[in-house]
């Protein structure tokens, strides 16, 4: 093989080589890109769940109070409805 051929080849190579580097480049930007939407994603479902987890507890404990008020209100009715006599 003559030193022509051998710059051929080598040359060819050489474009083979930065066509896959330029390739591999915008690979990894779509994965960087993808990796960044993933995390914006995953804080916003994050922050969607703490409030979500708020509501919940502020739900529950309405519940508890209104729940507190009822077996108030049973007691107090349990002590009036014998006065009526029905």
């Amino acid at each position: 093989m003559c030193v022509q051929q051998a710059k051929l080849v080598l040359e060819k190579s050489k474009q083979q080589l930065e066509t896959e580097n330029a390739e591999r480049d915008g690979e990894l930007k779509q994965v960087s890109s993808a990796r960044q939407e993933a995390d914006r994603k995953r804080k916003q479902a994050e922050q969607q769940l703490q409030e979500v987890s708020v509501k919940l507890a502020e739900l529950e404990k309405t519940r508890g109070d209104l729940g507190d008020k009822a077996a108030k209100y049973q007691v107090c009715c349990s002590f009036l409805l014998p006065s009526f006599n029905l």
